[in-house]
């Protein structure tokens, strides 16, 4: 499946040196992180006017008859203008002395995680207002989206609720608008901070996470909040003069620099995960809220969400043979301006145009966030990459600074991978064309630094060598010289030096043809690159009660595609398979086409499995959009009684093809070979 062109359709609208924290999970002192003075008098901006000012009153005579009949005028006046300041007044002290420790808001976008599988319901039931202490927090909800939901939310309207003891009671409606919309979170924020007062103020994001692009898709309008547009509904509410003290991002991949340089005007702390972020009803996190007390500060609530969602994903990892990761971390906003300021005084000492095929090789090798199905967010951890340009920079104590500054960022963290160090940047390589300007166009519109100048320069060259590249071919594609052929029982393709120089890596995909059909039998970048040769390492197939079904391939990844049903519901899903003992299932996600896979299906809810078999059509002349022209065609299996095997490739008879891609990320191919 072409998910780089599946994003193109919808939004036209190894590891480097090991290191050691000594803080990473320290108790932060949130007291020593908390001493902004955000209630001091502004500067004066013109001193020249001010002295001029008060020089003129202290010079000017006693008042004339005239200035008196005016002052008969301005009297009343003025004693009306304090009465009203100091209602004004009164009416704040007021609200102070009734308001809240705490309002808790909740910006939940339903999308296909609450019309396919329920997500969103159980995460709102996960919510008790019998166990929440209401008598000092608020908690509210706003909620839509989604095409279906499977409790008492109305699907044609976006609504507001507020927590009771009784459950969620709906306050204010409104008609059905995108609520990947700058305004319509503006709206939330504002009718929380005016009705429902409080010391603190808290938010919770819930939807899919894109990465450094944005959160919070919808699935009626087919839009998303973008970095640009969180920052104006954010800039436009009133948490532009009184932050909020903690937001956290119930989303994948939203632990990032990108994000925090935005959240950092309006919010104290972030909590966020730098990988997917996983939903089940056996994930069940935002129950902690029950654990909140009137004396939390932003780190305590912090970690309490971080320790639920640890707790949950041990439960999980203890009773499932699919282990998840967990990497959630506590930023101190505060200090983001100085990790940024010291990121791009150490980008600055590395020359693009000089280093840029070390730069694109150490980037390919940099471990990726989010990468099953969808490669389009580029995202990896920012110690990870900057560890990596080390070697490139001719500025050791810049280098250094960036190190310490990650540390003082992340206030806690707490994850089971280990490329995780708490936050992640985004650095275009295996993106699409499209995605990778979506990225660069929304960090234009905010930041002119010199890391945005480092990656849009990145691209350039990449993206000018594609085009040269494009422009000397004869074919709709780029092709290879060879085709691949069969020697010692291995699938082989012969690079020529040109060739090998510029491969950076490869897949290997096997058809079965029948008429104009290509059926994928195996789409693998097992390989191994020996001397000018490329060899399949593995070319088994997927066989499901003797019929071979379509298996992906990818790294230490192996999925298939299908469905799961029951009486009501028919989901699309991924299928992650372990091949190191039985050959079974061991993950089922909901297939988010090019989101990040963090819906989790239970597979026992479910009485009905079926498997899809892919078909391409596939011309004489390879054009550079086959991957879209696929068919689904889709094989019922019994669920609880079926076999599954990873079978030797015995085939009498198939097509093989590699395609192969250079240091610009951009595709060669070899021609279709007959194997017999």
């Amino acid at each position: 499946m072409n998910q780089n062109n599946d994003f193109d359709n919808r939004y036209n609208n190894q590891n480097p040196q090991y290191r050691s924290y000594n803080n990473m999970n320290q108790q932060y002192n949130y007291n020593q992180g908390n001493n902004q003075n955000r209630y001091s008098p502004p500067p004066i901006q013109n001193t020249n006017m001010y002295n001029t000012y008060i020089n003129r009153e202290q010079i000017t005579s006693a008042p004339s008859k005239e200035k008196i009949k005016y002052g008969k005028v301005l009297i009343p006046i003025i004693v009306i203008f304090i009465i009203a300041i100091v209602g004004f007044a009164s009416v704040k002290l007021y609200k102070s002395m009734t308001a809240k420790t705490r309002t808790f808001m909740i910006y939940m976008v339903g999308s296909d995680l609450e019309t396919e599988s329920k997500q969103g319901t159980y995460s709102i039931s996960e919510i008790d207002g019998e166990k929440i202490d209401l008598k000092n927090n608020n908690v509210l909800l706003m909620v839509g989206g989604a095409k279906k939901w499977h409790n008492f939310v109305d699907p044609n309207e976006i609504a507001i609720y507020r927590l009771t003891t009784k459950g969620f009671e709906k306050m204010k409606t409104f008609e059905v608008k995108s609520m990947g919309k700058s305004d319509n979170l503006t709206t939330f924020l504002d009718y929380s901070y005016n009705n429902y007062p409080a010391k603190k103020f808290d938010l919770i994001f819930w939807n899919h996470g894109l990465g450094a692009m944005g959160i919070e898709q919808d699935e009626i309008s087919s839009d998303y909040l973008s970095i640009s547009e969180l920052n104006t509904a954010m800039k436009n509410s009133k948490f532009n003069n009184e932050k909020l003290e903690l937001t956290i991002f119930y989303n994948c991949l939203a632990s990032n620099l990108h994000i925090a340089k935005v959240m950092s005007n309006y919010s104290e702390y972030m909590v966020a995960s730098e990988e997917i972020f996983y939903l089940s009803k056996a994930l069940n996190r935002l129950n902690f809220l029950e654990q909140v007390t009137t004396n939390a500060t932003a780190y305590d609530i912090g970690k309490l969400f971080i320790d639920q969602s640890d707790k949950v994903i041990t439960n999980y990892n203890n009773t499932h043979s699919k282990k998840l990761d967990s990497t959630l971390s506590i930023i101190d906003l505060k200090n983001i301006p100085k990790l940024d300021k010291k990121i791009n005084t150490f980008i600055s000492s590395i020359d693009v145009n000089k280093n840029y095929y070390k730069i694109s090789n150490l980037r390919k090798n940099l471990f990726t966030y989010g990468t099953s199905q969808t490669k389009d967010y580029d995202v990896v951890d920012l110690y990870e990459l900057v560890s990596a340009l080390e070697p490139l920079s001719n500025d050791q104590k810049s280098y250094n600074e960036v190190i310490e500054e990650i540390n003082n960022v992340i206030a806690y963290t707490s994850n089971l991978n280990d490329h995780s160090n708490g936050i992640s940047v985004y650095f275009p390589y295996f993106g699409s064309d499209t995605a990778i300007e979506i990225h660069l166009n929304a960090f234009n519109k905010l930041w002119n630094d010199n890391y945005n100048t480092f990656i849009n320069d990145y691209y350039d060259i990449r993206s000018g060598a594609k085009q040269l590249v494009r422009s000397e071919r004869e074919n709709n594609i780029n092709l290879l010289e060879n085709g691949v052929i069969k020697e010692n029982d291995k699938l082989t393709l012969y690079l020529t030096d040109s060739e090998k120089e510029k491969y950076q890596n490869a897949y290997f995909y096997i058809f079965e043809k029948e008429d104009e059909d290509y059926t994928l039998l195996l789409k693998s970048n097992n390989i191994e690159l020996e001397n000018n040769k490329l060899i399949l390492k593995d070319n088994r197939l997927l066989k499901v009660d003797d019929k071979i079904i379509s298996l992906v391939i990818d790294d230490d990844t192996m999925y298939n595609y299908g469905t799961l049903s029951n009486n009501v519901d028919v989901l699309e899903v991924v299928n992650f398979i372990d091949s190191k003992d039985n050959i079974n299932i061991v993950e089922t996600v909901l297939d988010s086409g090019i989101y990040p896979n963090s819906g989790l299906i239970e597979y026992d809810d479910y009485n009905k499995i079926s498997f899809y078999i892919l078909k391409y059509k596939i011309d004489d002349i390879l054009g550079e959009d086959w991957k879209e022209m696929v068919e689904k065609e889709n094989i019922e299996f019994d669920k609880n009684n079926y076999n599954m095997v990873l079978d030797n490739n015995n085939e009498s008879n198939y097509y093989v093809m590699v395609e192969l891609f250079d240091e610009h990320h951009d595709s060669y191919y070899s021609r279709i070979s007959e194997i017999k």
